[in-house]
């Protein structure tokens, strides 16, 4: 039997890079719901702070959160297009020298410590979260914050079926998708997880129906 993969298909994300960057041209953040954790995590303290976005996308988050005070930014990605793209729209929001992104998988490369880690929309693309929620929570030093798909009630099983089909549409385009999968992860495991790791919950909400946000502090 085959062994199920820890880590996402790397197929697929260089072809969003070009939609999340009209996008971003358009607006500050990628994703509605990256805007609502961008102000949950001024509320919890940005100002000063370093911050190190896994799973950064083309950067959007990271930048933003330069411009709401933020000392320093990093990300860290799977899609080398998506590293360029953010190393240009930081050099376009004239952010290039507070801003790192490299590529990199959150679940097995080292990651540099930061006061704030954001693990925003990835979780679901992992088979397996651990290694992902181990690695980004050792490097988290003040605020730990991720988004991740409701997993219960009728908006989980809303979630479960979406992914469902979609999953389903990924098998039958394998030639463009390879085996790359969307993942519902039993969000209070991940909120146990980071409460262990010695952060207290400060905001738990839903957001844009389908998201759960959480944000932590220690």
């Amino acid at each position: 039997m085959a062994e199920t993969p820890s880590e996402p298909e790397r197929c697929c994300f260089d072809g969003w890079v070009d939609d999340w960057d009209k996008r971003a041209k358009k607006q500050d953040t990628v994703a509605g719901v990256t805007a609502h954790l961008l102000e949950a995590l001024v509320d919890a303290g940005l100002t000063g702070r370093t911050v190190l976005d896994v799973g950064c996308g083309i950067g959007d988050l990271a930048l933003t959160a330069l411009a709401r005070g933020a000392a320093s930014a990093e990300g860290v990605d799977l899609s080398g297009k998506a590293i360029e793209q953010a190393r240009e729209l930081a050099a376009a929001r004239g952010l290039a020298g507070r801003a790192r992104f490299e590529v990199g998988d959150g679940s097995t490369s080292e990651l540099r410590s930061a006061d704030v880690v954001v693990v925003n929309r990835v979780v679901c693309c992992y088979p397996d979260a651990d290694g992902l929620l181990e690695r980004s929570l050792a490097a988290a030093g003040s605020v730990y914050a991720f988004t991740a798909p409701v997993s219960k009630g009728p908006v989980g099983l809303f979630n479960r079926a979406q992914v469902l089909f979609s999953n389903l549409a990924y098998r039958i385009q394998k030639k463009k998708y390879g085996s790359f999968r969307t993942f519902v992860h039993d969000v209070d495991r991940i909120d146990e997880r980071v409460r262990a790791a010695g952060f207290r919950p400060v905001r738990r909400e839903r957001r844009r129906v389908v998201w759960d946000l959480a944000v932590y502090a220690r």
